[in-house]
């Protein structure tokens, strides 16, 4: 019997790169838009807040591909089984992620250092509705305060701060807000400018905006600097939130079964009339997630949800996670402590 084997090793990652590219990345984003779902509903039950980031993902690729060939020659050889062949085709995909966690002594620095002015206004000028980064992001513009869900009628929030708000998404919208950076040995300074207009309405928006923001009349750009109060001439003093506060404000007018609430689980939300306006993100909740959602999570025996057809909420989750992005990119040198392998 004489016989020839064939075997083959191929990579097949550059014709997987595509279609892999994609799953993993719409993988990874549904689970943290779920991540903050979930850390949004146990900081209302009064749970810690855990985030575990995806810090690399690799996946490696095989194709074995194997034959045989075999011919019975005299005098060994029967009738009828003169030659024989085999072939064998293997394929095998493996996966490893590893996440880096941010809890306990790190977590409680990083989520309750305020947000910088420098880091929250950048996202502005990439287009994010300044109305919503402002109302999820900062505490207070000078004197002007924003709301406090758990703080009761004190927690209400100034009309003048929203009317500012609503100044700045209108002037933004028509491109006269702009955020300027300027490095120097002590560190960097943004500048917050609102140009002049042509148009006599947006003339008086422009207007009324400086004035809210504190800025002198005719002026055209001040520093923005942390704090309540301004240190200096031609400056806006910008309370910014911490991460923590932030979600806490989120979950704090979150829907909630009844029955946690009546079991003292969690309190119940107060009403959205209260303080005149709607929550900023909708999380609706029941005994199931209605079908195509834009995120669920299950926290103990009920379910949380966005719904997919509330665009506005999803404008403001989607604010909310660039704010965390920021939290996290606070953390250089953090070492991934958990690789699994997923294939």
């Amino acid at each position: 019997m004489l016989s020839v084997g064939l075997l083959g090793c191929a990579g097949i990652g550059p014709s997987r790169l595509g279609s892999d590219h994609l799953q993993y990345a719409r993988a990874i984003s549904d689970a943290q838009k779920r991540q903050i779902l979930l850390n949004i509903v146990r900081l209302r039950y009064g749970d810690t807040p855990t985030f575990l980031a995806v810090n690399q993902v690799i996946s490696s690729y095989t194709l074995e591909r194997s034959a045989e060939l075999g011919l019975n020659v005299y005098p060994n050889a029967r009738p009828g089984n003169y030659a024989t062949g085999l072939a064998a085709l293997n394929y095998s995909d493996h996966p490893t992620i590893t996440f880096g966690p941010l809890s306990g002594e790190e977590l409680a620095r990083t989520a309750v250092r305020p947000l910088s002015p420098a880091d929250l206004l950048p996202l502005a000028q990439g287009d994010l509705p300044i109305d919503v980064l402002f109302r999820l992001g900062v505490q207070s513009v000078g004197s002007l305060r924003n709301t406090v869900v758990l703080g009761g009628e004190e927690g209400a929030g100034d009309p003048e701060f929203f009317e500012l708000l609503a100044g700045m998404r209108r002037l933004q919208v028509r491109g006269m807000l702009t955020v300027r950076f300027v490095h120097r040995k002590d560190g960097n300074h943004v500048f917050l400018g609102i140009a002049n207009a042509s148009d006599p309405d947006m003339r008086v928006v422009a207007e009324r905006t400086r004035q809210l923001l504190g800025m002198a009349k005719g002026q055209t750009e001040a520093e923005v600097v942390y704090g309540r109060v301004v240190t200096g001439p031609g400056q806006i003093a910008i309370l910014t939130r911490p991460i923590i506060a932030v979600l806490s404000q989120v979950s704090a007018e979150i829907e909630v079964p009844p029955g946690d609430v009546a079991a003292g689980r969690t309190v119940s939300s107060l009403p959205p009339a209260r303080f005149g306006r709607p929550p900023i993100v909708n999380i609706h909740a029941g005994s199931a997630a209605p079908p195509g959602a834009y995120t669920t999570v299950g926290y103990r025996d009920a379910w949380f949800w966005i719904d997919d057809g509330d665009f506005n909420s999803k404008v403001a989750y989607t604010v909310l996670g660039m704010l965390i992005a920021l939290m996290e990119g606070n953390t250089d040198g953090r070492a991934p402590v958990l690789t699994v392998p997923a294939g």
